[in-house]
């Protein structure tokens, strides 16, 4: 095993500042590189693209030449070698050219994650370095290897360097141009000059913004949140103090203060909120890539159209929403995406389509996976299910056609007859539901036989603040997830319904389970035989549904999760709690939990 090369400049504390920049700028050029190159590879002939590809290659190049890594420059010279022959019309984009840059920019992502984990370029590149070089060789007409002129570059250790321009413009300056490269000095020129002025362009952007540590935002919400909490103390107070003192100035005074940090608080939340969104492209540009590889595994032709990627939502959940997104995905294309030869047979397109979307729906965000496949059938999940000992045979019989949709998501359920690389090994939608949950979310699935499946994932947009409705129980209030809420119905007690000995009721035609805070919580069995009519708010998560008995329903408030630490498990049905406006702590429910305590037994 080769000795590992001590780079000085990435371990040097005086080159911190710039080793940090060039990481920076390599990452944000890497996401979007990943569907730059898609999309190049269909519209070959797009000169902007291809130059703007050809600039992202050629501006790491320039950097890492400036921090002597020399793997990252070997690497993405023989990038740009190849993408400056497609410039000059010498060679032909094709899906072979496109392996070997793809191949190229996997291993670079190898690099700068090696470089920022381990201050190292511990990673073996010999191997795609050939292959690219095979690829230039071919390009020129040659079926050996031929050698090639070495980049010169000059260490500039301790030197601190202004901008990327005036680095771009310093490499281009020591850098010995390879034979191959039939460039004029005259057009060389332009294009330095032409680089310079939009590199400019884009540091003056980029000087209206900075880069703040995910910390200190999340230190910063942190404290909004204890704002909001005093927002709701002060307007408790305010009441009381109107109704005692009402029409005194004093009330007036305080009533004018209360509503001026109420709007204050308001714009200050909403404002931290939008410093922690991000835009859901940044998921949605890795899928074009994953849809490609698997495509060409499964042997499929396949088009992903992509809707909604500017849609924004909280850090953290961006972080959280990438697996579930790619299991979905390659169930569309191992599952759900005929081969072409069936397609052609059942009158459909001979390339199969997926299409992904995001849109805001009030405080949630809707992501929505279509594919135009052969779509799910009822009777072969109930089948698979009631074979795997998953259902009995007699509790199959009585779901409905969408109860047994949602069967999908049962651990260790598949339809898929081989176990192939994409998929097929009884994991992926179970995953998918476990994860949604944890965020609150609800998983929403239609699929019609011969026509394609579509599924919905509703998010909140943030895990911190949240919308809840203030219900009573007895003399106790709780908080339900504004965000769980579907709707809320009046129920009289003779439409309260028994199966398996557990309470039910029927909605437009759908058996939806009740939950009681009485017994789950409150651990009491007795209800007032005064409650002829029962409120009951239907919620849901993921694919499924319950209801939930309250006697009161007390409104809507933004609430703070406040965490209850080691006692969370201890009291069914809780996730935390939050401080009402008086000072007082109530609790808030699981929704999650009490849907389980529905679960009826196989």
């Amino acid at each position: 095993m080769s000795k590992v090369e001590i780079n000085p400049i990435l371990n040097d504390p005086e080159m911190k500042e710039i080793v940090d920049s060039f990481l920076v700028e390599s990452k944000e050029i890497i996401d979007s590189l990943d569907l730059d190159l898609i999309e190049l590879e269909k519209s070959p002939n797009d000169e902007s693209l291809l130059n703007k590809v050809f600039r992202s290659f050629h501006t790491i190049k320039g950097a890492s030449g400036f921090l002597n890594l020399n793997k990252l420059t070997s690497l993405t010279h023989r990038c740009e070698d190849i993408l400056n022959k497609l410039r000059k019309k010498e060679a032909q984009l094709d899906s072979a050219i496109m392996d070997s840059i793809l191949l190229g920019y996997d291993k670079m992502k190898e690099l700068i994650n090696s470089i920022e984990l381990n201050h190292n370029e511990d990673v073996d590149v010999e191997n795609v370095i050939q292959k690219l070089q095979l690829t230039i060789s071919r390009l020129e007409g040659n079926s050996e290897l031929t050698p090639r002129i070495p980049v010169e570059k000059k260490s500039r250790k301790g030197r601190k360097k202004k901008n990327s321009a005036e680095q771009t413009a310093a490499e281009h300056q020591n850098e010995v141009i390879p034979e191959s490269e039939e460039i004029t000095k005259t057009l060389r020129s332009d294009e330095q000059k032409n680089e310079v002025e939009n590199n400019n362009q884009e540091n003056r952007k980029a000087d209206n913004s900075i880069r703040v540590d995910v910390e200190k935002l999340d230190e910063l919400l942190n404290m909004v949140s204890e704002l909001v909490l005093g927002r709701n103390r002060l307007a408790q107070i305010n009441l009381e103090v109107s109704r005692e003192f009402e029409g005194t100035q004093l009330a007036r005074e305080l009533e004018d203060t209360t509503k001026l940090i109420d709007m204050m608080t308001n714009e200050l939340q909403q404002l931290v909120m939008k410093t922690r969104m991000v835009k859901i492209g940044k998921v949605f540009n890795k899928y074009p890539r994953l849809v490609r590889d698997l495509s060409k595994i499964a042997n499929k032709k396949i088009n992903l159209i992509i809707e909604g990627e500017e849609t924004e939502l909280d850090k953290t959940l961006i972080e959280e929403i990438n697996d579930p997104l790619v299991h979905i995905i390659r169930n569309s294309i191992d599952h759900g995406i005929e081969k072409e030869e069936e397609r052609i047979k059942a009158g459909k397109n001979p390339a199969g389509t997926i299409k992904l979307g995001a849109e805001h729906e009030g405080n949630n965000i809707i992501i929505t996976i279509e594919d135009d496949g052969k779509g799910i059938d009822p009777e072969v999940i109930k089948s698979k299910a009631v074979s795997k000992g998953l259902i009995s045979q007699q509790k199959a019989d009585e779901l409905s056609k969408q109860d047994l949709l949602n069967l999908i998501f049962l651990p260790g359920f598949s339809t898929a007859e081989v176990v192939t690389n994409i998929s097929g090994r009884g994991v992926g939608m179970d995953v998918v539901k476990t994860n949604v949950t944890r965020l609150r979310g609800m998983i929403n699935l239609e699929s019609t036989v011969g026509v394609g499946t579509k599924i919905q994932i509703k998010l909140p947009l943030t895990l911190a603040i949240i919308s809840g409705m203030i219900v009573r129980v007895e003399k106790d209030q709780f908080v339900i997830p504004l965000n769980s809420v579907i709707e809320v119905i009046r129920v009289h007690s003779e439409n309260i319904y028994s199966i398996n000995n557990k309470p039910v009721i029927k909605l437009r035609d759908r058996i939806i389970p009740l939950v009681s805070l009485r017994e789950v919580v409150l651990n009491q069995t007795k209800k007032s035989e005064n409650n002829i009519w029962q409120y009951v708010v239907i919620v849901g998560l993921a694919e499924r549904q319950a209801g939930i008995e309250v006697d009161e329903l007390l409104g809507q408030k933004e609430i703070v999760i406040k965490s209850l630490g080691n006692y969370i498990g201890r009291v069914p049905g809780i996730a935390g709690s939050t401080i009402m406006g008086d000072g007082t702590v109530i609790l808030i429910l699981d929704i999650n939990e009490l849907i389980n305590k529905t679960q009826y037994d196989k």
